[in-house]
């Protein structure tokens, strides 16, 4: 029964997780249908990463006072009407307004199976549970953008939105099989208690550094398909989508940071390492030959998951109360960096060329890395 509830979850968390980046792909395509520009076209992503950075807190309050259960019950035929909606939409501002809905959405599922795995999970296997969760993740959003483009490319982009959609509704129905659990029932979310966290010198610098590594690393995922586009115009929604296979080392490092940081000495030295590989993944970027790209994309990804797999980590053993608040922290300047980088680079890139781009991210990048070094400093202090 537990490892038949928790494999429900992780499909939900995979086909929900393809929800947030089925656009991505095939921007240039939806561009092209809708009659719109590179950034406007990349609001589909960013409006629905935007909620994701402001909601959790408020999210885990409420899951705190009703099921999770119950909220991934309706919250997941909610996201499966809107994903339909998607595929007969005709008109780009209904697209925007959906997929915002589906950013309110997101978080709440989200966040829900995160606490249900935790409560279903003894112990000693939460820490194996939660990791299996953050590689189904990793397997959603690239499920997401690889079998869009096939379906794209070989059909047409609305029956992608279909397919997802039908995904959903088996998940929705599965969903019936869980357990109904117990509220936690809070008693309050309090505003002061956020406040002091993100006050913490350790716990702020961290914030900033997962805010600003992820803003370079969301807007290279979606200015990749329009630099594809650009050095090969006759490349497919296939080639794309396989652009992004990169995006499975996420899975492969985040099993793995633990033995990284082990190896390392620190889950800081650990957090350096993935920067620095991040920024030499991008630098590869300045190729015009579409396998270095590709190649590219294998790198970064590796060394932004190393990092965002190690300071997470970081955060919950430097919060020794108050660990909801501190994760939801942690989840909102996450996704706060990510919509950011998924819009605004993009006008750099469409109104001014590649290489601003690339100086742009790249001085995020090193800005994320004094940041990190700064740690050290900062621990030192608080002995």
């Amino acid at each position: 029964m537990h490892n038949r509830s928790i494999n429900i979850l992780l499909l939900t968390t995979v086909l929900a997780f393809s929800t947030l980046y089925v656009p991505q792909p095939i921007l240039p395509l939806l561009a092209e249908e809708f009659s719109v520009s590179g950034s406007e076209v990349s609001l589909l992503i960013s409006l629905t990463l935007f909620p994701l950075g402001l909601t959790p807190i408020v999210y885990g309050y409420l899951i705190d006072n009703i099921s999770a259960r119950t909220i991934l019950h309706w919250f997941i035929g909610m996201l499966a009407v809107t994903e339909l909606s998607l595929a007969f939409v005709m008109d780009f501002r209904i697209m925007l307004g959906l997929r915002l809905l589906q950013g309110l959405l997101l978080p709440a599922i989200f966040t829900a199976i995160v606490t249900y795995i935790s409560n279903l999970s003894a112990a000693h296997h939460r820490q194996k549970s939660v990791s299996r969760y953050i590689a189904a993740t990793i397997t959603g959003g690239f499920a997401g953008r690889f079998i869009t483009g096939l379906i794209s490319d070989f059909t047409d982009w609305r029956a992608a939105f279909v397919v997802w959609t039908i995904g959903l509704l088996i998940a929705w129905s599965l969903l019936w099989k869980l357990k109904k659990d117990i509220p936690a029932q809070t008693s309050s979310l309090e505003i002061s208690g956020i406040w002091k966290m993100f006050k913490r010198p350790l716990h702020f610098r961290v914030y900033l550094t997962v805010s600003i590594v992820f803003f370079g690393f969301a807007s290279a995922l979606n200015v990749l398909p329009f630099r594809i586009k650009e050095i090969s115009p006759d490349a497919s929604e296939s080639l794309i989508a396989s652009a992004y296979m990169g995006y499975l080392m996420g899975v492969l490092v985040s099993l793995n940071a633990q033995r990284i940081c082990a190896r390392l000495g620190s889950e800081i030295n650990s957090a350096i390492l993935g920067i620095l590989t991040f920024g030499a993944g991008f630098l590869l970027f300045t190729s015009t030959n579409l396998f270095i790209i590709i190649f590219a994309v294998f790198i970064f990804s590796t060394g932004f998951f190393l990092m965002h797999s190690t300071l997470s980590a970081y955060i919950n053993h430097h919060t020794q109360s108050q660990r909801g608040i501190a994760n939801g922290l942690y989840i909102a300047f996450y996704y706060t960096g990510g919509s950011l980088g998924s819009y605004f680079p993009l006008i750099i890139y469409h109104n001014w060329g590649w290489y601003p781009y690339l100086m742009l991210v790249m001085t995020s990048t090193m800005l994320g890395l004094a940041i990190v070094l700064g740690l050290h400093k900062a621990e030192k202090k608080l002995k």
